[in-house]
This record gives C-alpha cells, structure tokens and sequence, in this order.
C-alpha cells in the first residue's frame, strides 16, 4: 500500500464510496453503472483531466466526475472545494486548471460516517461559466490539516447559483 493509499484523507474517501454510489444512483437512477479511476489505474484521467468516476446510463451514455468526501468536523464551512495549486514551492497547478468533467460531488459526512449531511453535485461547466461571469465568487486558502503542501479554492456551496446545481441534499427532488 501506498503512502497515499494510507493518507486518512483516502481512507475517508474510500469508506464513503458507497453512500456516495447511493445518491448517484437516487438522483441518475438505479441502472447506472459506477467507475472510480484510482491513481494506478486509468490514472492519465486523473492527472491529466481530474476525473475521479465514470457514470454509465443504460444506454451507454457516460457522466464524468470528481469527488470529494468531507470531514464532518467542517460541515459548518459549506465549502465546495478545489485544488487550486498541488506545490505552491515549484507552482505546479492543480486540479482547478485541469478538471474536465461534468459534475462535481462535494459532500459532508456526518458524524457516525454512515453518510452524507451535506451534499450537492454541481453541474460543472455551468460554474465554470458563472465563475468567468463573476456569478460565482472563489477564495483561496492553504492545506493546513495534512503534509499536502496544496492550496485550494473553494465557494459556499448553498450560494451556487440553481442552474449550476444537479442535485442537492437541501433540494426535495426525491
């Protein structure tokens, strides 16, 4: 195992798939097919375009995504969140300069970790239009809870602007 593969941050990822996989399958419906890209396997989709999963409809139809599981200690934040820079020592850009996906999951989990408390899939293109009209207004702040030398942007996401929302656990679309 990897010394990512043992980062709780992972960890917590990885423990929260499922319930993750269950509001996918509430808001895209029960058929679709679920396909995480870890970063030994598919990783060029990773790297290159952060996308973390592969949503398939019945037919063929194909959504992808990043996620991202929060702790639940931060929920009070309501913070959808995005890598800005992986190194700020060698500039090296993160996923705020690369993600090609459709939607985006950010989730807080609650406290037991037996689901989420706070959740919303944002349409991604569309606050990537509202963020280059200004609709959508982004900070910027350092990773202090890990070794990551990361930095991050990050926006209310009970503030989206509805079109840039798919789903949301503040929503009654089930």
């Amino acid at each position: 195992m990897s010394n990512f593969d043992n980062n709780w941050r992972r960890k917590q990822e990885i423990k929260s798939r499922p319930f993750i996989n269950d509001i996918y399958r509430r808001v895209f419906g029960d058929a679709i097919s679920i396909e995480r890209f870890d970063h030994t396997e598919n990783y060029l989709l990773d790297k290159e375009f952060a996308i973390d999963v592969r949503v398939t409809h019945p037919n063929g139809l194909i959504l992808t995504g990043q996620e991202k599981a929060l702790s639940y200690e931060y929920k009070s934040y309501e913070s959808l969140t995005v890598e800005y820079m992986q190194n700020h020592q060698t500039q090296e850009k993160g996923d705020w300069f690369k993600m090609a996906v459709q939607f985006y999951f950010t989730g807080y989990l609650n406290k037991a970790v037996t689901g989420f408390d706070l959740w919303v899939i944002a349409d991604w293109s569309k606050v990537v239009l509202g963020t280059a009209s200004g609709r959508i207004q982004w900070y910027e702040n350092s990773n202090t809870k890990s070794q990551a030398r990361a930095s991050f942007k990050y926006c209310n996401m009970t503030k989206l602007p509805g079109d840039c929302i798919i789903s949301s656990s503040w929503e009654d679309e089930f």
